[in-house]
């Protein structure tokens, strides 16, 4: 570590350089993952060409399904053996293939109730930052509770399918929130902990901001797509 320091707003805890520019770095991944989403959301919703190419076909859907999650779950091996740089252009791309999930939102709802669960879910995920990293309490415990929830809305989101409940639709919207929102704190808890305890002016270190960038960046996108769903306004 470098012995230069600084006060950080967060209680009476100085927080030394490497550990700020770490943040930094997992909130800039964060803020270029989200931006190509958006860029590639849009795209994908203006041009009936791209419309018809991924929707009009269950081939296609599922085919970007598969690039998404082949892309999630091989980044932290990828970087391990070819670098964090590597690892950054493969997360990149993985934001670009959510566009297609934000996409079908923006075809669904209105504009203007997909830029209120927008700002609504960047105002929730602002909150959640700042208590993540003022409060003293572990929050190990939220994030292992909301880890079991993950799995039960998956499940119960898969039993819907063929249910097709709407009221069931919409309590797993909101425990989607809740499930996201409490996974932001404690991610964000983590991240700042780990900036704190280990020496992050290495490559190890910009390995893990990017892991760390991909975690908050899918908290933050799947708080939106569940809060869209509750507050949007249907084209219909």
């Amino acid at each position: 570590m470098r012995s230069r320091e600084f006060a950080q707003t967060t209680g009476q805890r100085v927080v030394s350089a490497d550990a700020a520019a770490f943040m930094q770095r997992v909130y800039g991944w964060m803020t270029a993952g989200l931006a190509v989403t958006g860029i590639s959301a849009f795209y994908i919703a203006s041009s009936e060409a791209a419309i018809n190419f991924i929707f009009g076909s269950s081939i296609s859907i599922f085919l970007v399904i598969g690039v998404q999650l082949a892309l999630v779950f091989s980044i932290r091996p990828v970087m391990k053996s070819k670098g964090s740089a590597v690892g950054a252009a493969m997360f990149l791309a993985y934001a670009a293939t959510l566009g297609v999930t934000v996409s079908s939102l923006l075809l669904r709802y209105t504009g203007d109730s997909v830029a209120q669960a927008f700002f609504v879910t960047a105002g929730a995920f602002g909150g959640l930052t700042v208590f993540a990293f003022v409060t003293k309490r572990d929050l190990s415990g939220v994030g292992n509770f909301c880890m079991v929830g993950l799995f039960g809305i998956i499940i119960a989101t898969i039993v819907n399918i063929f249910m097709a409940s709407s009221a069931v639709h919409f309590a797993i919207s909101v425990l989607g929130v809740l499930i996201f929102a409490g996974l932001t704190a404690y991610d964000t808890q983590k991240m700042k902990d780990y900036a704190l305890t280990q020496d992050t002016d290495n490559e190890v270190g910009r390995r893990a901001s990017i892991m760390a960038a991909l975690e908050l960046y899918l908290d933050f996108i799947l708080m939106f797509i569940y809060l869209a769903q509750i507050l949007g306004s249907s084209r219909d």
